[in-house]
């Protein structure tokens, strides 16, 4: 780049490169081999997605170390999170799809969970194979707890946000969100 700064859709005169910790060097930008690098929208794009997962990396952290006094691990509170949220599971493997883990992964959870007293797994009346998972009253607390520090860092990670701005996100998140999943009902393309 020859001083030229590359405007950002939204944001006349900035830099994506002052706007963006996700880039390390401005030898990023200046590969001619890449058309994102060139295109502001697909470069918006291309950082709104990098963004995503940094945050969404940076929330499970922050959490993890707000929580680390609690519940046994990561895999612990989101099992006790969605379980209060969704109720019961009828089984380990839904409520890893839920989760968005694998059923090994969560079934180490549940095992410690289980033992600290705070879900229970029973024989499902139609397939004794199958155990189907729920909260136990000794969770409650737990749960609080969980809510309580989610809520005191969300208050703190989004307080410099306005009103207006955050309703854009989850509105844009949403559609995403709407669209990611017409993506994943699809059928499988076959390659050739």
């Amino acid at each position: 780049m020859t001083g030229r700064k590359m405007p950002v859709p939204g944001e006349t005169g900035r830099d994506p490169i002052d706007s963006s910790p996700l880039v390390n060097s401005r030898a990023w930008f200046e590969s001619p081999n890449d058309a994102v690098r060139r295109d502001p929208v697909a470069l918006n794009k291309f950082l709104f997605v990098r963004r995503l997962i940094q945050v969404s990396r940076l929330w499970r952290q922050f959490l993890r170390l707000a929580l680390r006094e609690g519940a046994a691990s990561q895999n612990g509170w989101q099992t006790l999170f969605w379980l209060s949220l969704s109720g019961p599971a009828d089984n380990q493997r839904q409520l890893a799809d839920r989760i968005g883990v694998k059923e090994s992964t969560i079934a180490r959870a549940l095992d410690a969970l289980e033992q600290q007293g705070l879900v229970e797994r029973k024989a499902s009346p139609r397939d004794r194979r199958v155990k189907s998972v729920a909260m136990t009253a000794a969770a409650e607390p737990a749960i609080a707890e969980i809510n309580d520090k989610a809520r005191t860092l969300r208050d703190r990670l989004l307080a410099n946000i306005a009103a207006e701005d955050l309703a854009v996100a989850v509105r844009v998140l949403g559609q995403i969100a709407e669209t990611m999943a017409a993506v994943d009902a699809e059928p499988p393309h076959e390659t050739p």
